[in-house]
């Protein structure tokens, strides 16, 4: 799982899709931080927990602006994730609202990540009824650079809050040598599920909260394609079916 977490943690994955609209400003910065994401976020994906949830992930924005957040759904089990995006719900002002119109014109604009242990990551596109199979992408070095971290992490206990009505055990993070921190909020009713996270490296700061937190099995089919989903060969199919169709749509509605 961690293997996979280095390798999300790099944005190919959550953010780059989405970002591709706006020339993915963010992601260079990411990508080089992602050994020390990877590490700090470490807690939060694991194997022996159950549960769904509702994430925001904030993202720092180009020079210094309004954080790019990103609300997802998210629900794992047994190693398997989801994550669901809707871009009608990211708060950025640098996507415009004729590019979230232009988004779901395409059938682009909800986005469905389905991991499961040993299998490609799958995209579906609901809007589209498409799927594709994608590699986890592997960014050299990020992997074994995030293990030796997460091996190397110091906890603090900082004392006790309550985040979103959930009473939290708070810690600070540090890896020995790194400049980076991260303050871990874990919720004791929870099975100590980190319900909020706060990463500062670089002057840089990202920031994952959960909200509506309930443990056990998710449903079986949140990590299923939905029937009747036809398999596109890569994601450029995906898109170029999608800008066909928009355009089919613009030319039948001219009078």
């Amino acid at each position: 799982m961690k293997t996979l977490l280095a390798s999300l943690c790099a944005a190919h994955l959550f953010a780059a899709t989405m970002l591709h609209a706006q020339q993915a400003t963010g992601i260079p910065a990411i990508n080089s931080q992602a050994p020390f994401l990877a590490a700090a976020l470490s807690e939060f994906f694991s194997d022996t927990r159950a549960f769904t949830a509702g994430v925001e992930l904030a993202l720092p924005a180009k020079d210094g602006g309004e954080s790019l957040k990103l609300p997802f759904g998210v629900a794992m089990a047994d190693g398997k994730m989801r994550w669901e995006l809707n871009l009608a719900n990211v708060k950025s002002a640098e996507l415009p609202p004729t590019a979230i119109t232009g988004m779901k014109d395409m059938g682009l604009d909800r986005m469905v990540f389905i991991y499961l242990p040993g299998k490609p990551l799958t995209l579906a596109l609901p809007g589209m009824k498409s799927y594709v199979e994608m590699a986890v992408p592997k960014t050299e070095g990020v992997q074994q650079q995030a293990q030796e971290k997460i091996g190397r992490l110091e906890k603090k206990e900082l004392g006790r809050e309550n985040i979103a009505g959930q009473p939290t055990v708070k810690y600070s993070v540090k890896i020995p040598g790194d400049d980076g921190t991260a303050t871990v909020w874990q919720a004791t009713n929870l099975q100590n599920l980190p319900v909020k996270i706060v990463i500062t490296k670089d002057k840089q700061t990202y920031q994952l909260q959960l909200s509506n937190v309930r443990l056990g099995q998710p449903d079986a089919a949140y990590f299923a394609v939905p029937a009747g989903f036809a398999k596109q060969t890569d994601l450029s199919a995906v898109i170029q079916a999608a800008a066909m169709k928009s355009f089919s749509a613009g030319v039948g509605g001219l009078k």
